[in-house]
């Protein structure tokens, strides 16, 4: 009876582990996709200073939140986000908001890709 109720407490432990990884990563990709959107209002406004000010503090941002998610999730998908913050910056700096604009939709796409493969569906179990 002992190894029933352990096996049910460290099942019902990883179940609640699984949740909050599950809850932390897609709060950071939301968080992430928000702030992009603002950025991408002030882009739009013609606002390249503050605009560019808000894109490397995400920058910096992302680089921090990076370090723990390289130990959740694959790293191609995390570094792809990374390089796309990066180019925008560099697009805001050089006043191309075009551009920008489509690496802006690239970031938010692949922070999309980052929420949707922590869900327990069934593509990703597979």
């Amino acid at each position: 009876m002992k190894r029933i109720v352990i096996a049910i407490i460290l099942a019902a432990a990883v179940a609640a582990g699984c949740a909050a990884e599950t809850y932390s990563v897609a709060n950071c990709a939301e968080e992430a996709i928000a702030r992009i959107e603002a950025i991408d209002s002030l882009a739009e406004a013609k606002q390249n200073g503050k605009a560019l000010t808000a894109c490397r503090k995400l920058e910096t941002d992302w680089e921090t939140t990076v370090k723990w998610l390289d130990a959740l999730l694959l790293h191609d998908n995390v570094d792809k986000v990374g390089v796309c913050l990066t180019k925008m910056s560099l697009q805001l700096k050089n006043g191309e908001t075009a551009q920008y604009l489509i690496d802006s939709a690239e970031a938010k796409k692949g922070l999309a890709s980052i929420k949707g493969s922590e869900y327990p569906f069934l593509e990703n179990i597979l």
